[in-house]
């Protein structure tokens, strides 16, 4: 439908690749991506790396239904095993969140100072 809102939340978080990280595309499918996908989270719909020829930056989108998924997402990725390999892999540079997150989304997120920007028109085909 034209200019309305879905719902969706979508984060697209900008990293640069710590040095010494010399596991990273193996550590992304292998890791991050398998673990990911196997938490079963209904509300995730899209979850994608993108790494710079050299991969020295990293690019992760991650779209989720409505707020709820993405705080979902965010809870299952702080109490996971693999939280420690992120912090120890990559620098964040920045986290845009796209939508409309709910308040608790945003306490939980405050921490990487997230330019927030919501929803202004457009349409979405499926």
């Amino acid at each position: 439908m034209l200019n309305k809102y879905n719902g969706a939340v979508t984060f697209i978080l900008q990293m640069s690749v710590r040095e010494g990280a010399r596991d990273i595309l193996s550590w992304i499918t292998d890791r991050s991506a398998r673990m990911t996908s196997e938490c079963n989270e209904e509300k995730t719909k899209r979850f994608e790396w993108f790494l710079s020829p050299d991969q020295s930056k990293a690019t992760l989108i991650e779209v989720f239904d409505d707020t709820d998924g993405a705080l979902i997402r965010v809870e299952n990725l702080m109490s996971s095993p693999i939280a420690p390999e992120w912090v120890d892999r990559f620098e964040i540079e920045s986290l845009t969140v796209l939508g409309e997150p709910s308040h608790a989304l945003r306490e939980v997120l405050s921490g990487m100072a997230p330019d927030v920007r919501v929803y202004a028109g457009g349409f979405t085909k499926s």
